[in-house]
């Protein structure tokens, strides 16, 4: 009798759709990165590029190997054609460290999911190994923004005194009248998508000086006018704390209009970040008691769900939009019997 194995057993949709996703992020990133470390010119941000872009080219060569082994079509996903590293620099060398530091932090929030979706022993190697990637990468992009000075630490607040339980249901309030301070978790989410609004707007002002199609260009615009709302928002709300916010990454967009990436590959990107975002709000949205700060995390998640199918239906519209795997459609595959 056969034996089985763990790779004799069938990989689940979770299975399925984590590694498919990642692929496709990671091809899409191993573009990005390249473009990036072509164009640094700053030797102890290089090497931290150079680590992001091995993270990734580690991950395909593993998913690759697995969707060989299981017979599962490799997915199209992104490569030359959709990256130019020899165009102009679009960013800053900071802007580069910002943004890979920001994106640890998303994929150290998408693994762990992953981690803890998954079960067959090869699939969970592939997502652990992943999260301790990105930690690292997340420590390692840290400690080079704090020796160059730029970190922007969240705000200060005193340590209380007592443990304290709430007695008043107006603690929840937020509309009128008399509102009580933020906690430090209300403070936090603020902050931090604040900070990831800037990282991205500033993403899409350089994607929108380069993109080829006007309704492309158009939809980036859109982008940069969504995040630019939600940075106002959140910061009059840490700024009615006394809190200040922290500094914008404007600045380091380039005046190049030359594309250093496809259309596709930007709509992608954005695409995918927007779905993110979709999460990371709702998370604040669980996160809040104070009834103002959960309706405005609301109307973002509202905006985002918006953006992001309108992103969807552009890709679509071009013949962008790589299908993921899906299950069988049993009553359509009924119809094309040909005992019928």
């Amino acid at each position: 009798m056969e034996t089985k194995t763990e790779h004799n057993i069938r990989l689940t949709s979770s299975e399925i759709g984590n590694l498919w996703s990642t692929y496709m992020t990671d091809s899409m990133s191993d573009c990005v990165l390249k473009y990036f470390i072509a164009k640094t010119q700053d030797t102890e941000i290089l090497p931290i590029l150079e680590f992001a872009l091995s993270i990734s080219q580690t991950h395909i060569r593993a998913i690759t190997e697995i969707f060989n082994q299981e017979g599962h079509p490799i997915p199209v996903g992104f490569g030359d054609q959709d990256v130019d590293i020899n165009a102009p620099a679009l960013y800053s060398d900071t802007y580069f460290l910002n943004y890979v530091h920001n994106m640890a932090k998303l994929a150290m929030t998408t693994y762990g999911l992953s981690v803890s979706s998954v079960a067959r022993k090869d699939i969970l190697d592939i997502f652990t190994k992943a999260y301790v990637s990105a930690k690292e990468l997340y420590e390692k992009s840290l400690q080079c923004l704090l020796s160059k000075g730029l970190y922007s630490r969240a705000a200060h607040i005193p340590i209380p005194e007592k443990v304290e339980f709430i007695q008043k249901q107006s603690y929840l309030t937020g509309w009128l009248g008399n509102r009580r301070p933020m906690n430090a978790l209300e403070i936090t989410q603020c902050y931090y998508n604040i900070q990831r609004n800037g990282i991205g707007k500033t993403l899409l002002i350089g994607f929108s000086q380069v993109a080829r199609s006007k309704k492309v260009r158009e939809y980036f615009i859109r982008g940069i006018d969504i995040a630019f709302n939600n940075i106002q928002e959140l910061s009059h709300k840490l700024a009615e704390e006394n809190i200040n916010v922290s500094p914008t990454w404007d600045s380091d967009v380039l005046n190049s209009t030359t594309p250093p990436f496809s259309d596709k590959l930007m709509m992608y990107h954005l695409t995918a970040i927007s779905g993110l975002s979709i999460g990371i709000y709702g998370t604040a949205l669980g996160t809040c008691s104070r009834r103002d700060l959960g309706s405005l995390f609301m109307k973002m998640i509202t905006a985002a769900i918006a953006y992001a199918e309108d992103g969807a239906n552009l890709m679509i519209e071009n013949q962008w939009l790589e299908e993921p795997p899906h299950a069988l459609h049993n009553i359509s595959i009924a119809k094309r019997s040909e005992y019928e």
